[in-house]
């Protein structure tokens, strides 16, 4: 558990002092004038968190914040590779904090489970110029030679976020760097197809831990007895029919695993098969016919025992694995960490790992003042701390009392920052407490 104390103390350690330190060290302040590493760092976090396309005025103006007066010249000057190289340290440091929540998130069937861990990554593109820090995916796509991925994973139920890990864009997430991270032993690991690998939730198993995924189509399967299945032949023929079988998976491993099968209605299937050909088209990569075909079933892998999740439950989780689309949603369209309005490459980077940084204290302070609430927002709770920011820089630079500062976040984030509950379309809380979705069929990975 994570209290608020540990939180101040981290935020003290890592924006203040720790900031000096690294400022100095990356050549960032050689000669301390008017701005220290604090006082740069913090100016460009909690600016570009209150305006993401904040203009130098506004910057400067933020930075008076903290009793440092600078002219937009100041500012703009400082935009440049040893600042970036100092904001990407401190992201780094900030994202090896584990903050999660005292209380678990209060569902029958979240406590079934250690942690129900979400892996993902979202592409962040580049202009060209910056290949040379991240290289893109090349090729025949425009605007890809710079890009880099950010790698993040979550708990569902205490809210700790792993990442963001920053690689190249051109790493598969099959290397994302949150694969050396331990198997936590009776934890449930949910990925989409980019992090399927037999050899990985065999190595899950051994540890304790326990995988829910689709199947990836290329995958070889076999009967117990150990010979190959023809899964054309198994497949159920009637919209809403399921089956279940126990089977063995990849050609080498044999991993044992439970195998649900659900037939979907035509129009579900065919809005899958175009989600399929506009991946395929984007990422200018054929689809195999076998995917286009298996789109009208729900296909699903689990090496989870019975007593811990059956299908409508399995459904509701990995439906789950929204929540994690919807964060990297929620960071670029509302802290637009993608967006920028710049040609400066190294200004382009400062921005980028500043709104990052906010985007990684955004998440402590929701884990730490609403995961416990199933109904909780992160919408409405994201807008409270870019409205209270500057209470936090104010305070970390000495002008208040930091744990003041924070319970006027507690504050606000407890009033006002609920989903609103639905009848007809239950939301994700909902169904999690259902342990059921909707309605099976209508559901779409």
């Amino acid at each position: 558990m994570t209290s608020v104390a540990y939180v101040e103390q981290q935020l003290r350690l890592i924006l203040e002092e720790r900031a000096n330190v690294l400022a100095r060290e990356v050549g960032c302040i050689v000669r301390q004038r008017k701005f220290r590493g604090a006082d740069l760092v913090q100016t460009l976090v909690f600016g570009f968190e209150q305006h993401p396309h904040a203009s130098l005025e506004q910057l400067a103006s933020t930075a008076a914040v903290r009793a440092v007066q600078v002219s937009d010249t100041a500012v703009h000057n400082r935009f440049s590779e040893p600042t970036a190289r100092l904001l990407r340290r401190v992201l780094e440091e900030m994202s090896e904090v584990v903050v999660q929540a005292a209380q678990a998130v209060p569902l029958a069937l979240l406590r079934r489970f250690t942690a129900v861990l979400y892996e993902d990554s979202t592409t962040i593109i580049l202009p060209d110029g910056l290949a040379q820090q991240w290289q893109g995916c090349g090729g025949a796509q425009s605007h890809t030679q710079a890009a880099l991925k950010a790698h993040t994973r979550w708990d569902l139920k205490r809210g700790r976020l792993w990442g963001p890990c920053l690689t190249a864009g051109r790493l598969s997430d099959r290397q994302s760097p949150l694969h050396r991270e331990p198997t936590v032993a009776g934890s449930l690991f949910i990925g989409d197809l980019g992090y399927f690998s037999v050899p990985r939730m065999v190595e899950r198993q051994a540890a304790g831990g326990y995988t829910l995924t689709r199947l990836l189509p290329s995958t070889a399967l076999f009967t117990t007895q150990g010979e190959a299945l023809v899964l054309e032949l198994l497949l159920p023929r009637l919209v809403g029919q399921c089956k279940e079988l126990a089977v063995l998976v990849g050609s080498r491993r044999r991993h044992p695993m439970r195998f649900w099968m659900l037939r979907v209605s035509p129009e579900v299937g065919e809005q899958r098969r175009a989600a399929l050909r506009e991946e395929a088209r984007r990422r200018q990569q054929p689809v195999s016919e076998r995917a286009l075909h298996l789109a009208e079933w729900t296909v699903l892998l689990t090496d989870a025992p019975v007593r811990l999740l059956r299908l409508p439950e399995a459904l509701v989780l990995l439906r789950e694995r929204w929540q994690l689309e919807l964060l990297f949603k929620l960071w670029k369209q509302q802290a637009q960490v993608d967006d920028w309005q710049t040609a400066h490459s190294w200004r382009i980077l400062c921005e980028l790992y500043a709104k990052l940084i906010g985007v990684l204290l955004q998440h402590w302070l929701i884990v730490l003042f609403a995961w416990h609430d199933p109904q909780r927002s992160l919408v409405k709770l994201a807008q409270v701390v870019r409205d209270t920011g500057w209470c936090l820089m104010e305070a970390l630079g000495g002008r208040r009392s930091l744990h003041s500062a924070m319970r006027l976040i507690q504050r606000r984030m407890g009033a006002g920052c609920q989903m609103n509950r639905r009848r007809t379309h239950p939301n994700s809380a909902q169904l999690l407490e259902a342990q059921a979705v909707e309605w099976a069929l209508t559901w779409c990975e």
